[in-house]
């Protein structure tokens, strides 16, 4: 460990994420609207990556079906490539990958371009096997490269593909005042309320994480867009602090996944702006195993020694850009149990990085290694 807690990156990439979503859409706004006009006839949407980039696919997928009107889906890249669906010349794919040289995205990318597809490759290198090779690509270098486990790269990747739904909304001439009025919420309002959760909320998250820290499992609960929020929860906690999670939505946490909850366990429950009904469920439910919950947005329910509510004031916003909010808040609890569990939140010392990073980034792609 070192000593000093903030010359790690995680913690500082985390606090630049109103930022880097500010950025993002000042200058990336122009380049949405140009691939909204390459994408004008497409009928489906595809969102692939990996991780972080798979996870926010769940609900930027949400978004192009609103906003678009298009079919939309969420691929894990190795499932995209194994599965092969339908891809023609009114298909895009958006293949997400930082470095550009991610596996199973490429191989994905080989796929789409042998279907004649629109294959938009959003990278942080243009120069990258992904930038050079796809049909049209969104380099992010605003965002700035992530030196960590990812947190402004995956904020400002889904609030990118909030604005690219609505810019492709715009261009289909569909609810193009709706379209007009999510750009504007992700431009000014939503980054408003980031820095609102770093000034308010950040210190009461620090000082009801020891209530946490013990938990041997945690488990996140989040619906419709807010599912996106409890799959990155869940893997910050488990890249941060190396413990166990579950993660699943409202619904199916009351039907299945909430049996296996006990005292020692930690429930996450995430708000989604349309509706409470199940999470207050939820929080009740977990109330009665004796479960640490916290509470992470518009769900109403009564804080005790064992609930902790942060960032109501999420309800603000409408349901797509709640999702970003409710991403930072767990990020700072995540980061939070690392300080206080003295856990290195860059990296896991007891694994082999270097192999895992040779495992994902070799293999049957033609021309390039690690």
């Amino acid at each position: 460990m070192k000593l000093n807690w903030d010359e790690y990156y995680f913690p500082n990439e985390m606090m630049e994420q109103a930022d880097a979503i500010e950025n993002c859409m000042k200058e990336l706004t122009g380049r949405l609207n140009e691939l909204a006009k390459l994408g004008k006839d497409v009928e489906r949407v595809y969102i692939v990556g990996s991780g972080d980039c798979y996870f926010i696919g769940f609900a930027a997928a949400h978004a192009f079906r609103k906003y678009a009107g298009v079919e939309a889906f969420g691929y894990e890249a190795y499932d995209f490539y194994l599965l092969q669906p339908k891809v023609d010349e009114k298909t895009m794919v958006v293949l997400f990958s930082s470095s550009g040289k991610s596996l199973y995205v490429l191989k994905s990318l080989e796929y789409v371009s042998s279907c004649n597809g629109i294959a938009v490759g959003v990278t942080n290198h243009a120069d990258s096997p992904l930038g050079k090779d796809c049909t049209a690509p969104l380099v992010t270098a605003a965002t700035g490269v992530s030196k960590s486990f990812p947190t402004k790269t995956s904020t400002s990747g889904l609030a990118l593909m909030y604005a690219l739904a609505a810019a492709l909304g715009r261009e289909k001439q569909l609810d193009v005042a709706a379209c007009d009025a999510l750009t504007e919420e992700l431009t000014v309002k939503t980054p408003q309320i980031i820095r609102r959760i770093y000034a308010e909320e950040h210190e009461k998250i620090r000082a009801n994480a020891q209530k946490f820290l013990e938990a041997r499992c945690y488990a996140f609960a989040g619906s419709g867009p807010a599912r996106s929020a409890s799959m990155i929860g869940a893997a910050k906690i488990i890249e941060t602090n190396r413990i166990r999670i579950m993660t699943t939505n409202a619904e199916e946490y009351l039907h299945l996944n909430g049996f296996a909850i006990k005292s020692a366990d930690a429930v996450v429950v995430i708000g989604n702006n349309i509706s409470d009904h199940r999470e207050q469920q939820v929080v009740e439910y977990a109330k009665a195993q004796c479960a640490r919950v916290l509470v992470v947005g518009n769900v109403a329910c009564e804080e005790t020694e064992n609930v902790v509510r942060v960032a109501p004031f999420i309800s603000e916003l409408s349901p797509f850009p709640a999702v970003l909010a409710s991403m930072v808040v767990l990020h700072l609890f995540a980061c939070a149990l690392s300080r206080l569990s003295f856990k290195d939140p860059d990296a896991p010392h007891d694994v082999d990085l270097k192999h895992v990073i040779e495992l994902l980034y070799t293999g049957p792609v033609a021309g390039w290694q690690v």
